[in-house]
């Protein structure tokens, strides 16, 4: 008995190594981070201000507020091209970014730039 136990031990434990190794040979996920800072014309970091990201069909993913700093952060986005844009209590976006979320997974985006109101 005591060599039929150690077979199934042995039997189950290999096959725990297998399906292990098949979960670590999966692709990776396919999402991405966008992150990037909203400054004023004055390059002045804007804390508290929502900036969107949309997709190319203008359909809202995700929607986020920036930090003390100005940061921004949206995580898990799906591999794929977006637009990052923002207003704010009169601020208008100069000129909306384009993001493109590869299967690398990151983006970093140049400054999003608002003009003050006028």
């Amino acid at each position: 008995m005591r060599v039929v136990a150690t077979i199934r031990v042995g039997a189950l434990a290999a096959a725990c190594l297998a399906a292990l190794a098949a979960c670590s040979s999966a692709p990776p996920a396919q999402v991405g981070v966008v992150r990037g800072v909203a400054v004023d014309t004055d390059g002045k970091a804007l804390p508290g201000i929502t900036v969107s990201l949309q997709a190319p069909d203008g359909k809202l993913v995700q929607t986020v507020t920036t930090g003390e700093d100005g940061g921004y952060n949206f995580p898990a986005v799906p591999v794929g091209q977006y637009r990052v844009l923002s207003t704010f209590a009169g601020y208008t976006t100069t000129a909306p970014l384009d993001a493109m979320v590869t299967p690398s997974g990151l983006a970093y985006l140049p400054k999003l730039v608002l003009a003050s109101p006028q």
